[in-house]
């Protein structure tokens, strides 16, 4: 019955007539809705009401006076929305100082709470605002101390919350107008959201910006953020990431007149030169390009940082150990500590290339703090070291900084089978007026010592030691050989001269003529004992003494060794059992090793 009661209908074309029909007033009375509801909600909303509760808001906020200029709007499609225009907060000061300006500030907000007179803004959105940290030159910072820091026992449900905040290209000015420093710090293209939906819940940031073209991302959790803003101790988490440096931290921390943290922290740079060359803007050569890692547990007290299960990697090279820095009061600050590496490769750090443009480039500041503000006693310990051709091998060292002097002291090392040891002072007028290098090398063997700088022509080989002391009144980025003065002490015993043939040396004098030192090549000079004592300065070097004393005879030098050319100007005599009673003498010009002899006989005869 009831499927022939609709046939009917529908062949009538009644059904058809009366479903248009609802269709278009239902149409109508929804358009006459949107119409009425857009119309009359601004007249129930007042936009002097949502400027004064904003206001407020900033007010309790900041702890300064907010002002909103111009005129609010409202929206209410797709959803309930308050916009305002720019707004500047300045401090609650006789003369007020700038805190920050917002370019806009949009928020959502409770319909029916609205309609009930207690309008409740939330997800709110800064746009291109900018805060101004100023500290003016007598000490005073411009933001005070807000209302809200004082909640952190007594928060009441009538605390304004801050909720949802989300930043549109922020810009954070840093002013510091203290005569001894002069700093100024502006980060711009800041984005992102702070979430704190009451003063007892958990605050979460995350903040984006980009500093010398990288983009850097900073992120801030914390549990209980009001004892943390109000100086007390509080768990949080924090990280910084970028390409150049990454860095986290998480433990306890406060923000009080004398911060303190205590915790894991961690810090990564995937390049030591790019990330100077980032901090300083530009290229920088001085650094090596391998990796930077940090991670330790941190404690930091009111004038005392400690660093403790520390694992550390620079370059190639990895230590651990334990590092205390203090800064007392009214004294110089110092650090301690042990760090012990299984290998460090110093080969990656040219020194001719460590050349600051100007007093004012952060490694020459840096420096410069670090051996005149600084104090430090470092023990340091590696499995192996390599320093040019040098390789050494369980090595004992302490770095040692006072004041101005400072001085890196080698107490054990094994080189070429002997043991090492030596100290490296910079000069207590200044990096640039240069240093001193002490080395002894004691029961070496020096064939391996000789071969591993490559020097060619006859080399002396045996057990021995060598001591050199070495200065120069430069900076070590402008010095070169020339510059170095010093004197050096050599004695082997039981070794032989190797690549010089005494019987064809003394054949080749007794001929009269001028010869070359590789005629007489072909063979080695044993000698019980040998000695060695040489002093330098000013491009030249001056043979003192030596001698080599053998079974067979013995050979003494004297002169000296214009380095600047390479060029010698020598005097030598050779005696064995048959020039016993006529020591042959001779005279070694050239350079080397392609040195020429010349018999005395040439020179005091001329034929």
């Amino acid at each position: 019955m009831t499927r022939q009661l609709l046939q009917i209908l529908s062949s009538s074309g009644l059904w058809s007539r009366i479903g248009r029909r609802q269709l278009a007033w239902s149409a109508a009375i929804g358009v006459g809705l949107a119409v009425a509801y857009n119309a009359a909600l601004p007249l129930v909303i007042s936009t002097t009401d949502a400027r004064a509760t904003m206001e407020r808001m900033l007010d309790a906020w900041s702890g300064g006076k907010s002002r909103i200029g111009g005129e609010p709007e409202v929206r209410f499609w797709p959803e309930p929305e308050l916009i305002l225009p720019a707004a500047t907060i300045e401090s609650n000061e006789t003369n007020p100082r700038p805190l920050a300006q917002i370019g806009r500030i949009t928020a959502s907000f409770s319909l029916l709470a609205a309609l009930r007179g207690e309008p409740a803004l939330d997800d709110i959105r800064f746009v291109d605002p900018v805060v101004t940290i100023e500290r003016a030159a007598d000490g005073t910072v411009n933001w005070k101390r807000p209302h809200w820091l004082s909640l952190a026992e007594t928060t009441t449900e009538e605390d304004t919350p801050f909720g949802d905040i989300t930043i549109e290209n922020g810009r954070v000015r840093i002013l510091d107008r203290t005569a001894d420093r002069g700093l100024d710090i502006d980060i711009p293209a800041i984005s992102g959201t702070v979430k704190w939906p009451s003063f007892a819940e958990r605050i979460s940031a995350q903040l984006s910006t980009t500093i010398g073209g990288e983009a850097i991302d900073w992120a801030l959790i914390c549990d209980q953020p009001l004892a943390l803003f109000a100086g007390g101790n509080a768990s949080l988490r924090t990280s910084l990431t970028s390409t150049p440096l990454t860095f986290s931290f998480e433990g306890i921390g406060n923000l009080s007149m004398y911060p303190f943290a205590s915790g894991h922290l961690q810090a990564s740079a995937p390049s030591l030169s790019a990330l100077l060359a980032w901090y300083r803007g530009g290229s920088s050569g001085v650094l090596p390009a391998g990796a930077f890692s940090i991670d330790a547990m941190v404690a930091t007290g009111e004038k005392t940082l400690k660093l403790d299960e520390l694992q550390l990697a620079v370059g190639g090279a990895t230590a651990t150990g334990v590092l205390d820095v203090a800064f007392p009061v009214g004294d110089t600050p110092r650090i301690e500590g042990t760090l012990a590496f299984d290998s460090i490769d110093l080969n990656g750090l040219n020194l001719p290339t460590v050349t600051p443009a100007a007093a004012s480039d952060p490694e020459w500041r840096m420096a410069e703090n670090l051996t005149g503000g600084w104090r430090a006693d470092v023990r340091l310990s590696s499995q192996e070291v390599f320093v040019g051709p040098l390789h050494l091998t369980d090595v004992a060292a302490g770095v040692m900084i006072n004041g101005n002097r400072a001085s890196l002291d080698i107490g054990d090392s094994t080189y070429a089978d002997g043991i090492l040891s030596g100290r490296l002072m910079l000069s207590d007028k200044g990096l640039e007026h240069g240093g001193r290098l002490q080395m002894s090398l004691k029961d070496a063997d020096f064939a391996a010592v000789l071969n591993s700088f490559g020097l060619k022509g006859p080399t002396p080989s045996g057990r021995g030691t060598l001591n050199f002391d070495l200065a120069t009144d430069r900076a070590v980025w402008t010095t070169s050989a020339a510059d170095l003065s010093g004197s050096v002490t050599f004695s082997l015993a039981n070794g032989s001269l190797a690549g010089f043939d005494a019987n064809a040396f003394i054949d080749l004098i007794r001929r009269g003529e001028f010869f070359s030192l590789s005629q007489a090549s072909a063979g080695a000079f044993d000698f019980q004992a040998a000695e060695i004592d040489a002093s330098f300065g000013g491009g030249v070097a001056r043979l003192n003494r030596a001698n080599f004393a053998g079974p067979s005879g013995s050979m003494s030098v004297t002169g000296v060794i214009p380095y600047r050319t390479g060029s010698l100007a020598l005097a030598g005599m050779l005696e064995n059992t048959e020039t016993a009673n006529q020591p042959l003498r001779f005279f070694v010009g050239g350079s080397w090793p392609n040195a020429v002899i010349s018999p005395l006989s040439v020179l005091v005869e001329p034929q």
